[in-house]
């Protein structure tokens, strides 16, 4: 976490994307952390350089000091954090903590019902990141949990790094990725305060995250900052008959975390688009079972998952006309 020290001269902001880029005092990797390319980062606050000091990495604007603790540089001052943000963070590092391998290894042990769900969803994803384009890009993937998509991500040939706000999923990303022997950069990080310059990345994506910060506009433009080319999201959707069922109770679990869930809406998703240099590309509706002992129970059945997705695909095909679903898949090209 970040602390304050004596305050230091002005200095100039620094474009960590300038080829002429010049440091009070050079910055190495000789604190062995977990993010391998340190001359990328500037501080989350200000968006000023950073330079090395004992206690980590230190901002030679408004001399904010980021520690590295067990190797992770620790990017985020908790001064920004309301104190709805706090408790989110707490909860997360408490379910991420000690997670079982059917958590970190996901979706290896989910039902085939929910792993068929998922592998389409990120396939889909993957295809609309892709687009045109056919070599490597750079992707940092924010609210990153412990990996899935980081791992998909890798596979599909993209140059990717990752940050998380609980350190205790970076844990579990850490996990996943000795036991299946890659390795990615990764450090913590705010979504709603990330600590890269402007179009530091090709893309920048965010899986399941926005919808627990108190702020999901302010994530998704922080994405189209850091991002050259493209962003992408995948939230929890709320709109038309949705919303009606959640009044009943038919809808819309809680939040493992007990937080308060800020789901996308069409007018949400209008303001996002309608904010910067962002312009929408693809949105994707998707009606999902949400999972529970009964959809897994049944959903692992290998003769009634391919009817129960059989079904799901229908009625998400009927009512996305009309614009209802519970999932949204957000693509947007940076202008």
């Amino acid at each position: 976490m970040a602390t304050r020290n004596q305050p230091l001269p002005k200095t100039v902001l620094c474009n960590i994307c300038s080829p002429d880029m010049q440091r009070t005092k050079p910055m190495t990797n000789e604190k062995q952390t977990t993010w391998d390319r340190l001359e990328m980062l500037v501080c989350p606050s200000c968006h000023a350089r950073l330079s090395d000091c004992a206690q980590g990495l230190r901002c030679t604007t408004c001399n904010l000091i980021y520690t590295v603790t067990e190797s992770i540089p620790r990017m985020v001052d908790e001064s920004w954090l309301d104190e709805a943000t706090s408790q989110e963070m707490v909860a997360q590092d408490e379910h991420f903590a000690g997670l079982p391998d059917k958590a970190v290894f996901k979706p290896d042990y989910h039902s085939r019902y929910q792993r068929r769900r998922m592998r389409r969803h990120l396939g889909d994803l993957l295809t609309d990141l892709k687009q045109d384009s056919t070599e490597p890009l750079s992707v940092h993937v924010a609210c990153c949990g412990t990996g899935y998509e980081v791992e998909a991500l890798l596979g599909a040939g993209w140059q990717v790094s990752a940050s998380d706000l609980s350190v205790q999923a970076l844990y579990g990303l850490s996990k996943r990725s000795a036991t299946r022997g890659y390795q990615v950069p990764y450090l913590q990080a705010d979504v709603l305060h990330l600590p890269f310059g402007d179009n530091s990345f090709d893309v920048a994506v965010a899986v399941e995250g926005l919808h627990h910060t108190p702020d999901p506009l302010k994530g998704f433009c922080e994405l189209g900052r850091i991002a050259r080319r493209r962003i992408a999201v995948i939230e929890p959707y709320s709109g038309g008959l949705l919303n009606a069922l959640a009044r009943l109770g038919l809808a819309h679990r809680p939040e493992y975390s007990g937080g308060q869930a800020r789901r996308l809406t069409a007018s949400l998703i209008e303001q996002m688009l309608s904010v910067g240099r962002l312009q929408g590309t693809t949105t994707r509706l998707y009606l999902d079972l949400p999972p529970g002992p009964v959809t897994d129970w049944f959903g692992d059945l290998p003769v009634i998952e391919p009817l129960l997705s059989g079904f799901t695909r229908l009625a998400q095909g009927m009512l996305r006309g009309i614009r209802v679903g519970n999932r949204v898949l957000l693509v947007a090209d940076c202008k």
